[in-house]
């Protein structure tokens, strides 16, 4: 097949009429049974029973008085977390990305680690701190007080580690905003006598209100569907929110799958709307920040106020690593009171978990082999799609693009239930591979977005040079994209890998007997093992995640590093 030439010396992708169309199909039809079937399949559930309609269980069910409040607590959690997550996380982007704080680059990658941690294993650091009997703050301050102050089985509780741990996508997003922004704004606002404090409030914050409007409705969306850490520190206080519900439906006998169908959806069509509200609002704002090629953000100085700003970050990583260092004091004692006894030391916690422990063992297992051939499958899908995507013109391009964002607005534990619904009737239900097949689908959206990006950076003249001389479209891609974006790809693959190992919602829900992933086992040893074993296993858990993100980094640096060469 011949390659066209535009008028401007340019070469079109042709648009493989024949092949063309079987590719596209094929996508569809994956997209249709990964995606479309399970969410489907929920909808459907909602609505009909053995009987036919059944809109009077929809009734029934948002009437019950235990729904109601499930859904009360669900907002205020996800309200407070994001007042939390936001005020953190745009106090710390501005520190690092616009003032002379020092440390900055010390700070800068530490303020991302509970990113990459497992949530349930903070839920278990805090409740080893805040437990209202247990809680080491508490035996620590109770004599004194003569009652204990902290509960973290509360509504307050649940939201406050949702919001330090979600702090790092407002931070995220923030930071990449303030620091594409032109600095001659600012000093416009300077030399009109704003102060440095009113020049933050009134120009820097508001043009940065894209960034931070969408990483707050982001960690909402994702407060509302979270099920580890409700599980962890609600059940126990008897605070429930619809995740908790939705899974208590379904493993309480009898299972009522109806009620939990019917929350699912209703979660799903509220994560849905927040996501098209949040496209509404920014649709058709303009927020100049870049101006020209010029541009260079600058530092605020601070002047003596700059230690204080290195206090408050230093503040949220304490927040951050006592938790886990506590976590680790209580896995070396053989028996927890409350406070660390140096007579209690003991290593056989850890021995418990590595080298006795069957669900713990499984559960290591388990999670290695799911993450390893499950990132390395998304990674190739992302790559295969990215490429369709952004280096041919084939028909319902953007049918592609809408169904493999799709899964961006499902809660895990929604997404979970659909594919338990969809296939449980099938070879696929009681296996590794349908939890790896949940994972995937769930995280499409995060693999594809960063393998586009890397792709849109390799030039169109490269691969079209290639064509010219001959070659085909698969080689072209396979003999110059791909080993151009490869270095790219290993980092999205360990970031996959990471979140692989951390995710508890979806496989909450489909797992059964001999299928545990590490963070279901740890939630099981949570039951029927004393603190000191699940401490062990949450310590390596978070030790294996640690180990992944310093490796994430020192390629991500690598590569920067070749590429300025």
């Amino acid at each position: 097949m011949s390659v066209a030439s535009t008028a401007s010396g340019s070469v079109r992708l042709p648009l493989f009429r024949g092949h063309g169309v079987i590719a596209v199909a094929t996508i569809y039809a994956g997209l249709a049974v990964t995606v479309v079937l399970p969410l489907a399949a929920v909808l459907f559930q909602a609505v009909v029973a053995d009987e036919g309609l059944s809109f009077a269980k929809i009734r029934e069910v948002f009437s019950s008085p235990s729904i109601v409040d499930a859904t009360v607590n669900t907002v205020v959690v996800s309200a407070l977390a994001v007042v939390l997550a936001g005020s953190v996380g745009v106090t710390l982007a501005w520190l690092v990305a616009r003032s002379n704080m020092p440390l900055k680059r010390v700070f800068d990658p530490l303020n991302m680690i509970p990113f990459y941690l497992s949530s349930v294993v903070g839920a278990l650091s805090w409740q080893v701190i805040a437990a209202p009997r247990t809680g080491m703050a508490n035996t620590w301050l109770e004599p004194l007080l003569g009652y204990a102050p902290f509960n973290i089985y509360s509504v307050w509780g649940i939201a406050f580690v949702l919001g330090l741990f979600y702090a790092p996508y407002v931070y995220l997003f923030t930071l990449g905003s303030l620091q594409s922004m032109d600095a001659a704004l600012e000093e416009a606002a300077r030399m009109s006598g704003a102060s440095k404090l009113q020049t933050a409030v009134r120009v820097t914050l508001p043009l940065s209100a894209p960034a931070i409007l969408s990483a707050c409705i982001l960690v909402f969306v994702t407060s509302a569907g979270i099920f580890g850490v409700p599980l962890v520190l609600g059940v126990p206080g008897r605070v429930h929110t619809l995740s908790t519900l939705i899974y208590r439906y379904i493993a309480e006998y009898p299972s009522d799958f109806a009620a939990a169908a019917i929350l699912s959806s209703a979660l799903f069509l509220f994560t849905v709307a927040l996501t098209a509200l949040q496209m509404a609002l920014l649709r058709g704002r303009r927020f100049t920040t870049v101006t020209g090629k010029g541009y260079r953000p600058r530092t605020v100085d601070l002047g003596a106020w700059r230690w204080v700003g290195a206090g408050i970050n230093a503040l949220y990583l304490l927040f951050v690593i006592v938790p886990f260092l506590a976590l680790l004091l209580v896995s070396l004692q053989d028996a927890w009171t409350g406070s660390f006894e140096w007579a209690r030391l003991t290593l056989a916690n850890y021995h418990q978990v590595l080298f006795v422990d069957v669900t713990a063992k499984r559960g290591l297992m388990n999670s290695l082999v799911i993450s390893t051939v499950g990132a390395t499958l998304a990674v190739a899908v992302s790559l295969l799609l990215a490429l369709v995507l952004q280096r041919t013109r084939l028909p319902a391009r953007q049918g592609i693009v809408w169904l493999s964002m799709l899964p961006v607005t499902v809660p895990g534990i929604v997404l979970g239930f659909g594919f338990l619904v969809a296939f449980v009737s099938t070879p696929l239900y009681g296996t590794l591979w349908l939890i790896m097949l949940a994972y995937i689908v769930h995280y499409l959206p995060t693999g594809l977005r960063n393998t586009e990006s890397l792709v849109q950076a390799i030039s169109r003249e490269l691969d079209e040079s290639a064509r010219m001389s001959g070659a085909t479209w698969w080689e072209a891609m396979t003999r110059v994209v791909v080993p151009l974006v490869a270095p790219g790809m290993v980092s999205i693959w360990l970031l996959l890998f990471v979140t692989f190992i951390r995710e508890v919602s979806a496989s909450m829900m489909l797992f059964t007997y001999g299928t545990e992933t590490m963070s279901i086992a740890l939630i099981r040893i949570m039951e029927y093992e004393p603190y000191g074993v699940s401490g062990a296993f949450g310590v390596l858990q978070t030790l294996l995640l640690l180990g992944c993100v310093a490796l994430i980094r020192q390629l991500s640096s690598a590569r920067q590093s070749s590429q300025a060469a």
